[in-house]
């Protein structure tokens, strides 16, 4: 029987995947997985972020028929004392099938990338954008499903905050 740790566990590993490709994760920046974010849980992982100096991906999940799914994406980017953040963020993959984007929502200006080491905005989205998030939700499924190698790229642990 599969938990509600052992999901997020599969998405945080699928995500990151998505998001660094082959690439190591460094300490300056990180990927969090648990229930969607409430305005005060993000005012409080964006005072983290800042504490951290350290950029920030959460990946939020809703309880949907009793198992968790994933819902939404956040992102915290702490730059000169201000933690900036956008939440209803999708991936978005291209034809080619590379890195992910990660895709704020309409109003805001361009979309971001996840290096191993921060998060970059760039000044541009893609022009495909639904076809870009199909293709990267059916990737995430896939990957999902079958399961991630992370070797050494991406240590994920469990810390339940709840108890």
């Amino acid at each position: 029987m599969i938990n509600d740790t052992a999901i997020m566990r599969a998405h945080a590993a699928a995500v990151s995947v998505l998001l660094l490709g082959n690439r190591r994760l460094k300490p300056s920046a990180g990927l969090l997985a648990g229930d969607r974010l409430d305005p005060l849980a993000r005012l409080s992982i964006g005072q983290m972020a800042c504490d951290a100096q350290a950029d920030l991906v959460h990946i939020g999940f809703d309880d949907r028929a009793g198992v968790p799914e994933m819902t939404d994406i956040t992102i915290f980017v702490p730059r000169d004392r201000i933690c900036w953040s956008h939440l209803g963020c999708r991936l978005w993959l291209s034809k080619s099938g590379t890195r992910a984007l990660l895709l704020p929502q309409a109003h805001v200006r361009g979309s971001f990338r996840l290096a191993p080491g921060e998060i970059i905005h760039l000044g541009f989205k893609p022009l495909d954008v639904e076809d870009g998030v199909a293709r990267a939700d059916a990737r995430l499924r896939e990957l999902v499903e079958r399961g991630v190698d992370l070797a050494d790229r991406v240590a994920i642990h469990d810390w339940p905050i709840w108890q």
